[in-house]
C-alpha cells in the first residue's frame, strides 16, 4: 500500500489523461490567483521603496517592478491550454523566473549602489518563493525540480554577488532546502490528498471503472478538444446479454463477477491513459476513444466482443458463466453534442440486440 501511494506520487505519468486534465487546470487557478495578487502588489511596494531606498535608485527598482507586474499579469490573464499538465508546468516556471529574476535584478541594483540586500526585505524573496511551492499539488520529481531551481537561483545570485562559501550565504542556502523539503512534503500531500478525492468521486465501487459523472464530464471535454484539433472521436456503449436472466439464475453474487469481469475484458483492450473506460450504468457499459474514427473503433468493438466469448466466471454455487455483449457504435460528427452522440450509440446498441445480441452495430 504504501509503495503504491508512493508511486502514484512520484511523477504524472503514471496518472490518467483525465486526472492530469483535473491536476492541470487546478494549478492553472492557483496560478492565475497568485499571478493576479502578486501583479497588484508589485506597484503598492513603490511606498515601502519611496521610504526605504534612496531616491537614485527608485527608478531603477520601480522598472524591475514594472516588468515583474507586466509579466504577472500576462500570466495571470494567459488561459491558453488550461488542461495540459505540460503547460500547467510552463506556468509554474514562468512565475519562479518571474519572481527570481526581479529578485536578482533588484538585489544586483542594490549592491553595486553599495546597500545591504538585506533592504526593503528583497533577501527574503527566494524563502518566499520557495514555501509558495506547498501552494500547489505537485508530484515528487516536480517539487524536486521546484526546490532545486530555487536553490540553483540563489547560487548563482551569490556567485554573482561574490559571497559564495560566506556563512550567510551557506545559511540561506540551508534554509531554503529545509523550507523547500518541508513545503515539496506540503505539495506532495496535496498530491495525494488531490488524487484520493478523484478517486472516491470518479470510479465506480464494484468494478473500478470510471463512473457516469465522470465520463459525462470527460466526454463533454474530448468532444471540445476533438473540435480543436480536427481529430476523430468515437464511443463504444456496451450491454451485457441476458444480464437480468443471469441474476435470477445464480443470483447478484455472480452477476457482480460477471461485471468484474467484463469490466477486465474492456480495461485490458483500452489505451492506457488515452481511452475513458466507465461503467454508464447497471449492465451497460461506455468506452471513450480519442483520436479513433468508426472504422478503427468498430475493431476495437469487435476485440472485446470476442474476448468475452472465452471469459468464464466461477458462480457461487460452482458453476461456470460466460457471458455476451452487444455493442453501439458512434463517431463524433459536425453536429454532436453530447446527448446526441450518446443517443447515437444508444441506437446502435438497441439495434445490435434486435438483431440477435452478441452483435456490434454501427449508428448512423
Amino acid at each position: 500500500m504504501f509503495l503504491e501511494t508512493l508511486l502514484d506520487v512520484s511523477s504524472g505519468s503514471r496518472h490518467s489523461r483525465y486526472f492530469n486534465q483535473t491536476r492541470s487546470y487546478y494549478l492553472f487557478r492557483r496560478i492565475r490567483i497568485i499571478a493576479f495578487l502578486l501583479a497588484l502588489i508589485q506597484p503598492a511596494w513603490f511606498l515601502v521603496d519611496y521610504f526605504l531606498l534612496p531616491e537614485d535608485m527608485l527608478d531603477s527598482i520601480a522598472l524591475a517592478r514594472v516588468v515583474g507586474a507586466l509579466g504577472c499579469l500576462f500570466l495571470s490573464l494567459w488561459s491558453f491550454k488550461r488542461y495540459s499538465l505540460k503547460f500547467a508546468q510552463l506556468r509554474l516556471v514562468i512565475l519562479v523566473i518571474l519572481l527570481s529574476g526581479f529578485q536578482t535584478a533588484s538585489s544586483t541594483l542594490l549592491l553595486i549602489q553599495g546597500y545591504d540586500s538585506n533592504v526593503a526585505g528583497y533577501h527574503f524573496f527566494p524563502f518566499m518563493i520557495i514555501t509558495m511551492m506547498a501552494i500547489f499539488p505537485l508530484a515528487i520529481s516536480e517539487a524536486l525540480c521546484f526546490s532545486l531551481g530555487v536553490l540553483l537561483i540563489e547560487f548563482v545570485t551569490q556567485l554573482l554577488r561574490g559571497t559564495v562559501g560566506d556563512v550567510e550565504a551557506i545559511n540561506s542556502l540551508w534554509l531554503l532546502a529545509v523550507l523547500g523539503l518541508i513545503a515539496g512534503w506540503a505539495a506532495v500531500n496535496q498530491l495525494n490528498m488531490l488524487l484520493g478525492l478523484y478517486r472516491q468521486a470518479t470510479r465506480d465501487p464494484l468494478t473500478g471503472l470510471s463512473n457516469r459523472r465522470q465520463a459525462m464530464d470527460q466526454l463533454s471535454l474530448d468532444i471540445l478538444q476533438a473540435r480543436e484539433r480536427g481529430q476523430a472521436l468515437s464511443v463504444l456503449l456496451f450491454d451485457l446479454d441476458k444480464f437480468k436472466n443471469l441474476n435470477d439464475s445464480y443470483g447478484h453474487a455472480a452477476g457482480d463477477l460477471v461485471l468484474k469481469s467484463f469490466a477486465k475484458v474492456m480495461r485490458k483492450h483500452a489505451r492506457k491513459r488515452i481511452d475513458l473506460v466507465c461503467r454508464y450504468g447497471g449492465e451497460e457499459f461506455l468506452m471513450v476513444l480519442p483520436r479513433m474514427n468508426v472504422i478503427e473503433a468498430k475493431e476495437v468493438a469487435e476485440v472485446i466482443r470476442l474476448a468475452c466469448h472465452t471469459e468464464k466466471v466461477t458462480a457461487p454455487n460452482g458453476d461456470k458463466i460466460g457471458f455476451t455483449a452487444s455493442i453501439g457504435i458512434a463517431e463524433l460528427n459536425n453536429s454532436d453534442d453530447i446527448e446526441s452522440l450518446l443517443k447515437r450509440s444508444d441506437d446502435g446498441l438497441y439495434a445490435a440486440k434486435n438483431a440477435g445480441r452478441d452483435q456490434l452495430y454501427v449508428a448512423v
